[in-house]
């Protein structure tokens, strides 16, 4: 019998386009994690302040680490810390050609003058100078060694708030103690300090001549700006020194007036005018909580779920059967045009015939599976394993099965009901005992 044509398959899922999207979007994932990399090893290291984010947090204090990426509203922001890891801002960075250039290098990344002007004219703000080359991010210890050239933070000092603060100096003792000027009994506690003189700056930790942390002025505007020449008093490597932690819980909430501190990491100007209509600012850390508990047992739950789905369906059963596509199969197609006509010409002997090789060849489905190969036909393999199984119920099965294909094609439907009523019969009682 020849299947009938002029059905067209429904479309099915394509599995390559599946697998290209999956590599694809690994590929994305690799790259940002990639260019994130250098950025969250800085602020993990000694040199970086995520101890200061989360001791902040820890007080009840709103803080929040930004690497750019998203417009700031500016009023929210009471107060923007700009740590400097350029000692040549507005100067390419050239890469480090070997390991001993790497440790020495004192450029983390490109900054630019303007930029950190331009914020500090838009928001209250902290600079920080740099101190420390890439050597201490790298090996986690501070040596005199690996600490800046006083030239070069000199030079970055001046390009921002001006030349009139004076030079910058270092402590002739290992560890240097400097007190508050307010006088609340707290003192910092630094390594290797390293201090400006502070001209025309209001002193808030030291004093003029020797000025750790003042309030300077910026030159050529009437704005004030923070100025902190050591980052050890707040960075990961100097916070747990003396009572610099509890002096950032105390100080940098104030200068902010109880409103949101960003640790801005960032080589541009990410603040936004106040009439600028701003979108919620989001971080990694918003998508990081979705990996997290509860979540976490979800995503198992969801893996889980599709390697049983793909086991059972691929591998176990083969693919799913569709109703809606099964009905376009040429063979299913002609069989029932075969057994419409054999009812408008009353052949119900021959119908009755049909019916049952259908019948054994959806059981042997159902009990071998349809991946799997079986010696001869379907209607063929059932009755072995019956015979096997239920030998006296197998000798009737034969029995009926004989007497049915040697009935004449016209019966009548009476007649033909019976058989059909004593085969189903059978064929339940062996699915009771299977």
């Amino acid at each position: 019998m020849t299947e009938a044509t002029g059905f067209e398959p429904t479309g099915r899922v394509r599995m390559d386009w599946i697998i290209v999207g999956v590599v694809v979007a690994l590929c994305v994932g690799i790259f940002l994690n990639f260019t994130a990399g250098r950025q969250y090893a800085l602020r993990e290291s000694a040199s970086g302040f995520d101890g200061l984010e989360y001791w902040l947090k820890d007080q009840n204090h709103a803080a929040q680490s930004f690497a750019g990426g998203w417009p700031l509203n500016r009023n929210t922001v009471g107060l923007l810390i700009q740590p400097v890891y350029d000692a040549h801002p507005d100067t390419e960075r050239s890469a480090a050609k070997t390991k001993d250039e790497l440790l020495l290098q004192s450029d983390e990344f490109d900054q630019q003058v303007d930029v950190i002007r331009e914020r500090a004219l838009s928001v209250p703000s902290l600079v920080i100078l740099p101190k420390w080359r890439s050597g201490m991010r790298l090996t986690g210890l501070a040596h005199p060694f690996l600490i800046v050239r006083g030239a070069n933070t000199q030079e970055v000092l001046h390009q921002i708030v001006g030349s009139e603060v004076g030079p910058l100096s270092f402590a002739r003792t290992p560890f240097s103690e400097f007190s508050l000027a307010s006088d609340r009994g707290l003192v910092a506690r630094i390594y290797a300090a390293q201090t400006f003189e502070g001209r025309g700056c209001e002193p808030v930790l030291g004093r003029e001549g020797a000025m750790l942390l003042g309030a300077c002025p910026l030159s050529g505007t009437g704005e004030k700006v923070h100025v902190l020449s050591d980052p050890d008093l707040l960075n990961n490597h100097g916070l747990v020194l003396g009572d610099n932690a509890r002096i950032a819980a105390q100080l940098l909430p104030e200068i902010a007036r109880e409103h949101r501190i960003i640790i801005d990491y960032s080589d541009e100007n990410w603040l936004t005018e106040p009439e600028q209509v701003i979108e919620r600012e989001r971080t990694w850390e918003d998508l990081k909580r979705l990996f997290e508990p509860p979540f976490v047992v979800l995503w198992v739950g969801a893996g889980l779920l599709l390697a049983l789905a793909i086991w059972r369906g691929g591998i176990r059963s083969g693919p799913i059967a569709d109703p809606q596509s099964g009905l376009g199969t040429g063979k299913r197609t002609a069989n029932r045009v075969r057994a419409r006509l054999m009812r408008l010409t009353d052949q119900d002997g021959a119908l009755l015939s049909d019916f049952v090789d259908t019948r054994l060849r959806a059981r042997a489905a159902k009990v071998f599976g349809t991946t799997h190969n079986q010696r001869g036909s379907p209607e063929q393999a059932y009755p072995k394993l019956v015979h096997a199984r239920r030998p006296e119920l197998a000798s009737r099965l034969d029995d009926l099965i004989q007497a049915i294909r040697a009935l004449p094609p016209h019966i009548s439907a009476d007649d033909a009901i019976e058989y059909v009523d004593q085969f189903e019969l059978i064929l339940e009682q062996l699915a009771d005992d299977a």
